[in-house]
C-alpha cells in the first residue's frame, strides 16, 4: 500500500512539476529532487511541485482499499472533512517551510520527499503507516 502511496504521488508531481531547466539539460527524477534543485525553480515551479506533492499524497491516501473512482471521491472528501488528510495544510504552508528547511545548507543535499516529511513532523503531522 506504501508502494501505491508513492506511485500515486509521483505522478502528480510529474504531471504539475516544471523545473526552470534548459531543454537539453535533463531533469533529474522526481526521487532525487533535492535542496539544490529546490533552490533552481522560480516560484511558480515551486507553487506547481508543493501542488503535485499534496494533490498525490491526497489522492493516494484516499485511493487505498478503493475500488473505483466515486470511492476515491468519497475517501477524498471524507479525508478533508475529517481533517484527516496526512498533508492538511495548504500549498503555501508547505511551500514556505520547504523553503525555510533549504534556507540551511546541510539539508540542500536531501530529497524535498524528505523535506516534505520533516515539516509535517514539525507542524505535529507524522506519517502513519496505518490505513485511515
Amino acid at each position: 500500500m506504501l508502494l501505491r502511496y508513492w506511485g500515486w504521488l509521483a505522478l502528480a508531481g510529474l504531471l504539475l512539476t516544471g523545473t526552470e531547466a534548459s531543454p537539453e539539460q535533463a531533469e533529474p527524477d522526481w526521487l532525487q529532487v533535492n535542496g539544490h534543485n529546490w533552490r533552481q525553480m522560480g516560484s511558480d515551479a515551486r507553487k506547481a511541485y508543493v501542488a503535485g506533492f499534496l494533490a498525490g499524497a491526497a489522492l493516494s491516501q484516499a485511493a487505498i482499499g478503493a475500488r473505483d473512482t466515486a470511492e476515491v471521491r468519497t475517501a477524498l472528501e471524507g479525508l478533508k472533512r475529517s481533517s484527516g488528510l496526512r498533508f492538511p495544510f495548504s500549498s503555501n504552508v508547505y511551500g514556505s517551510r520547504v523553503n525555510d528547511y533549504y534556507w540551511w545548507k546541510d539539508h540542500l543535499p536531501l530529497p524535498t520527499w524528505y523535506a516534505f516529511l520533516e515539516v509535517n513532523t514539525t507542524l505535529g503531522r507524522p506519517i502513519a503507516d496505518s490505513v485511515p
